[in-house]
């Protein structure tokens, strides 16, 4: 039974990192239509779905990006135009990110596309129960 069970877990986990890995292809294909590396596209689509500032220290732990590269696509999308730095109150050197009138644009045409798809398939393709469970689990 043991043995069973080790199985199923063990194939369990494979289509997780199957359904993860194909997840990303996803999304890389998106942030490669719309012009932008991968980190750009996460730094768009985490300030466009955020209700609340966010600093560097936070995109990185948050996020999972490893600090010299969310460091270098930051500098880049400041000298487009995408992105401001602030000071995040109570941090002695903190940042907040926030997107500039170019970025918000950029983000309208771009992210906004992504979050509506990822809507719309969540809502025709799960039952409200599974729903409930992916946003719970």
């Amino acid at each position: 039974m043991e043995e069973n069970a080790a199985l199923s877990a063990k194939s369990l986990i494979e289509q997780e990192n199957r359904q993860y890995n194909e997840t990303n292809a996803l999304y890389h294909a998106a942030a490669v239509q719309f012009g932008l590396s991968d980190t750009a596209f996460w730094i768009l689509y985490a300030l466009y779905s955020s209700a609340s500032p966010i600093t560097q220290v936070q995109m990185c732990a948050e996020w999972c990006l490893p600090k010299q590269t969310l460091n270098s696509a930051v500098r880049s999308m400041v000298e487009q135009g995408l992105l401001v730095l602030t000071p995040a109150p109570g941090g002695k050197r903190a940042k907040n990110l926030n997107l500039t009138e170019a970025g918000r644009a950029l983000a309208e045409k771009t992210i906004a596309r992504v979050v509506r798809a990822e809507a719309a398939a969540i809502v025709s393709r799960m039952a409200r129960t599974e729903q409930r469970l992916l946003l719970w689990s």
